[in-house]
C-alpha cells in the first residue's frame, strides 16, 4: 500500500534520528487513524442502538416490570441525582459530576503544590511504596543494610520512570479541572448544598440541601437505638475527652491483661494490646439512601481504619471463621452463584419438591449487624460456641477467654459524631468482618425457628447474610401463619418478606418456566439498569475486575443464552458510555471468552455450547475457592505479595516489571541460599493508588475536628 511504502523509505534513514517524518507520511497515519476512529464510532453506537432497542421491545422475558419502563431504564452512563432547585452549575461542571465519585481529574500531584518540584513530590510519593517495603523486607529477615540498597534501588527507578515533566497540553487540562473542582466546592458551600456518593455503593452522586440531609441525620440519631452517647467534648479543653479516651484505652489493656495472665499467653497480648500513640479516634458519617422511590434515608458509616478494636475484631473472626463456616455451610448461600448453584443442583434430585404449585419465598433482614443488645448477644455467643466444639477450646483457646474477647469487642466500639463520643449499645460497625460473623451466629440460632416445622423438612432452605429463601408447597395462607409465627417469638429480628411462584433474590429472578426452572438476573425498574460500581484508589482495575465478574455471574444466572447475550450487550455499552475504549472492552471480553474456552458464542448463540459453558462456570466456584486458599497460603509464607505506590505520570508497566525484577531476584537468591531445596517461586503483585478522586475532593465525609487529625494523646 502506499502507507507500506512511504513507511519503508522512513526506515531506510532510521539510524539518523534526526530525520522527521515526511509531510505525506503524517497525512496517511492522520487519515489512517481517523478512518479507524469512525469504525469504533460506528461499532459503539450500533452496541447502544441495539440494546435500547431490545429494551423496549421488553426482551427479558423474566423481566417483572415489563409493563413499566421508566426512562432510567434507558440510561447507561453516570447520572447525579438531583434533589434540589438551589444549584445553579454550569453544563461543564455537571459534566464532571456526572463523571460519578470514582472519577479521578488527572495529574492533580503535579499542580497540588506550586512550590514544589517534581522531584520533591516524587520523593514524597514514594512514601507509601517505601512504607510496604519496609515491612515486605523485615518480614523477609532481610538485614538493615541490605534492606535500605534495595529500597534505594527501587526509590531511582521510581523516580526515573515518574520524574517526566507533564506536557502543555496535560498540564492545561489538569489546571482546568481543578479549577471547576474549586468553584464546584465554592458553589456547593454558598448555596448550602451537599454533595455524596450514594449509599448503595454505585459511581453516583446524590445533590441535595444540607439542611435537609442533616435534618434527616439528626433524626436517626435521635431515633436510633444503637448508639448511646458516653461524652460531651468540650471544644475549650480537649484535653479532657483526651483523657476520657486514654481511660478507655488503658480499661482495655487491663481487660486484656486479666484474660491472659498466664505467661503462656504472652505473644496474645502483645498482639492485641493497644498502643494509644497509634490508635485513632474512628468516627461517624452518612450517605444517601435512595433505594425507596421519593424516600430519600440515609445509611451510617463509621470509619473504623486503625481504631481500637480493629486488632481484635480480625483476629477473632480468624479464629472462629473455620468453625462458624463448618457448623452453618449446609444452610448458607456464600454469595448469589453459590445460591444459584444450590438451588439447580437440588432441582437435578430425584426427590426434589419443585412443582407447578410450589411457592417461593425469600425474607430480608433490615437490622442485620445491629439485632440485640450486647448481653442478649454475647449469651447466643457463648450458647453456639457450647453447640459447636466437642472440646470447650478452638485453637488453644478456651471458648470462656473467646467469650470475654467478644465482649471487650463490643463494649468499646467508640466513635465521634457532632461532637460527641459514642458507642455502639447494639451491634458493632460493618466494615468490621466480625460484625458479620456475630450477627451470622445469632441468625442461625433464629432459623431454627424455621427448621424446627416439619413443613419445611425436605424443601431447598438457606440463607446469605440478611437474605432468606425456601420453598413452600403448602398454602399461601399457611406460610404466612409460619412467617407471623417467627415473628411473634423474636420480635429482635425485623424483616420483610416476598412470597409467589415468581421472586427476585440476590439480584436474580427465581421462576418457572414450562415447569422447569428458570433463572436470570433481577434488575429494580427504580434504578439505573447499568451503573459502574464505586471504586477505591485504582478504578481502572477494579472496574475491569467488575467486567468479568459480573459475565461469571451473567452466564451463572441467566438460564438461556439469548438472555445472557442480552446481558453481555449491557454490560459492553455500560463500560463504553462511562468513558471506556472499545479496546478496553473488546480485550477484557475476548479474554473471557478464550479463557472459559467458549469462542465459538461469539459467532452463534448456541444454546447446547452455552449449557457446557454454565456448568464450567459453576466448577470454576470450587476453583476460585482452592485458589483463594493458596494465595492465603502464598502471602502467609512471602511467597505472594501485594505492594502499593501512589500513581504518577509515567509508565507503569515499566517500573511494574522493574519492580518485579528487583525483589524477585533477591528475594530469589536469599530463599535458595539459606536452604538446600529448590526456592518457590515469589509472585509480586504491585498496583498504582490514585489520590484526588472527585469523592475525596468533594464529599466532605470526615468531620473537622481536631480530635480526628491527630492520634488520641496528641494535642
Amino acid at each position: 500500500t502506499l502507507f507500506d511504502e512511504t513507511f519503508e523509505q522512513v526506515s531506510i534513514h532510521e539510524d539518523n534520528r534526526n530525520v522527521a517524518l515526511t509531510e505525506k507520511l503524517v497525512d496517511l497515519i492522520y487519515r489512517r487513524f481517523y478512518v479507524l476512529q469512525k469504525k469504533m464510532d460506528c461499532l459503539h453506537y450500533y452496541r447502544t442502538d441495539l440494546s435500547v432497542r431490545r429494551r423496549r421491545r421488553g426482551y427479558n422475558r423474566y423481566d417483572t416490570h415489563n409493563d413499566e419502563t421508566p426512562n432510567t431504564m434507558f440510561r447507561f452512563s453516570p447520572s447525579m441525582i438531583i434533589c434540589t432547585s438551589r444549584h445553579a452549575f454550569t453544563d461543564e461542571q455537571l459534566k464532571l459530576l456526572n463523571r460519578g465519585p470514582t472519577y479521578v481529574p488527572p495529574y492533580q500531584t503535579y499542580i497540588s503544590s506550586t512550590d514544589q518540584s517534581t522531584i520533591e513530590m516524587i520523593k514524597k510519593n514514594f512514601k507509601l511504596l517505601q512504607h510496604h517495603l519496609t515491612i515486605l523486607l523485615t518480614k523477609s529477615n532481610v538485614n538493615m543494610a541490605q534492606a535500605m540498597l534495595i529500597i534505594k534501588q527501587i526509590k531511582d527507578v521510581y523516580t526515573l520512570t515518574f520524574s517526566r515533566s507533564l506536557s502543555s497540553v496535560m498540564y492545561q487540562r489538569a489546571i482546568y479541572e481543578r479549577n471547576l473542582v474549586d468553584t464546584i466546592r465554592a458553589h456547593l458551600k454558598s448555596n448550602g448544598l451537599i454533595l455524596r456518593r450514594t449509599a448503595d455503593q454505585r459511581n453516583v452522586f446524590y445533590l441535595g440541601n444540607r439542611n435537609d440531609f442533616e435534618d434527616k441525620t439528626n433524626e436517626y440519631m435521635k431515633k436510633t437505638d444503637i448508639f448511646e452517647i458516653c461524652d460531651d467534648i468540650n471544644n475549650e479543653n480537649l484535653q479532657v475527652t483526651r483523657d476520657y479516651l486514654v481511660k478507655k484505652i488503658k480499661a482495655f489493656n487491663d481487660e486484656l491483661n486479666i484474660i491472659f495472665h498466664d505467661k503462656k499467653y504472652k505473644d496474645f497480648i502483645e498482639k492485641l494490646s493497644i498502643d494509644t500513640d497509634k490508635v485513632e479516634l474512628p468516627y461517624l458519617y452518612f450517605l444517601p439512601d435512595v433505594s425507596q422511590k421519593n424516600n430519600l434515608s440515609v445509611k451510617p458509616i463509621v470509619v473504623m481504619q486503625r481504631s481500637a478494636t480493629s486488632r481484635l475484631g480480625q483476629f477473632l473472626d480468624q479464629l472462629l471463621r473455620l468453625t462458624v463456616h463448618r457448623h452453618m455451610e449446609y444452610t448458607t448461600f456464600l454469595n448469589g452463584a453459590d445460591f444459584i448453584r444450590k438451588l439447580n443442583e437440588y432441582t437435578t434430585d430425584k426427590e426434589h419438591r419443585i412443582r407447578s404449585t410450589t411457592i417461593f419465598a425469600s425474607i430480608s433482614i433490615s437490622n442485620f449487624h445491629a439485632i440485640v443488645p450486647h448481653k442478649t448477644m454475647l449469651n447466643v455467643f457463648k450458647d453456639f460456641l457450647n453447640d459447636c466444639t466437642i472440646r470447650p477450646f478452638i485453637e488453644d483457646l478456651h471458648i470462656n477467654k473467646i467469650t470475654h474477647l467478644t465482649a471487650l469487642f463490643l463494649y468499646h466500639n467508640h466513635f465521634y459524631y457532632n461532637h460527641k463520643i459514642y458507642r455502639f449499645a447494639k451491634g458493632s460497625p460493618t466494615s468490621l468482618s466480625y460484625t458479620q460473623t456475630l450477627a451470622n451466629i445469632y441468625l442461625y440460632q433464629w432459623q431454627k425457628l424455621f427448621s424446627r416445622q416439619t413443613s419445611i423438612k425436605n424443601e431447598f432452605f438457606g440463607r446469605c447474610q440478611n437474605q432468606l429463601f425456601f420453598t413452600w408447597n403448602e398454602t399461601e395462607d399457611e406460610l404466612r401463619t409460619l412467617l407471623n409465627m417467627v415473628a411473634s417469638q423474636d420480635p429482635n429480628v425485623i424483616f420483610d418478606f416476598e412470597i409467589g411462584r415468581r421472586i427476585p433474590f440476590l439480584d436474580a429472578v427465581i421462576d418457572k418456566y414450562e415447569g422447569e426452572l428458570a433463572t436470570t438476573i433481577y434488575h429494580n425498574p427504580k434504578r439505573q439498569k447499568y451503573t459502574l460500581p464505586y471504586a477505591i484508589n485504582n478504578a481502572k482495575l477494579a472496574h475491569s475486575h467488575w467486567l468479568r465478574s459480573a459475565l461469571i455471574r451473567a452466564v451463572r444466572y441467566c438460564t438461556t443464552v439469548y438472555e445472557f447475550d442480552f446481558e453481555r450487550i449491557s454490560l459492553e455499552v455500560a463500560c463504553l458510555a462511562n468513558g471506556y475504549s472499545l479496546e478496553f472492552v473488546e480485550k477484557r471480553v475476548n479474554h473471557f471468552y478464550t479463557f472459559f474456552d467458549a469462542t465459538s458464542l461469539r459467532q452463534s448463540l448456541d444454546q447446547n455450547v452455552y449449557e457446557k459453558l454454565r456448568l464450567r462456570l459453576f466448577n470454576f466456584i470450587s476453583e476460585q475457592k482452592l485458589t483463594g486458599k493458596r494465595n492465603q497460603e502464598s502471602e502467609k509464607k512471602n511467597e505472594r505479595v501485594r505492594l502499593f505506590y501512589l500513581n504518577a505520570f509515567g509508565s507503569k508497566r515499566k517500573f511494574n516489571t522493574q519492580l518485579r525484577e528487583i525483589l524477585s531476584n533477591y528475594l530469589k537468591r536469599k530463599e535458595s541460599s539459606s536452604a538446600s531445596s529448590k526456592p518457590n517461586e515469589i509472585k509480586i503483585l504491585s498496583t498504582a493508588k490514585y489520590q484526588y478522586s472527585l469523592n475525596a475532593l468533594l464529599s466532605q465525609q470526615k468531620p473537622n475536628h481536631p480530635l480526628l487529625k491527630k492520634t488520641m494523646t496528641k494535642k
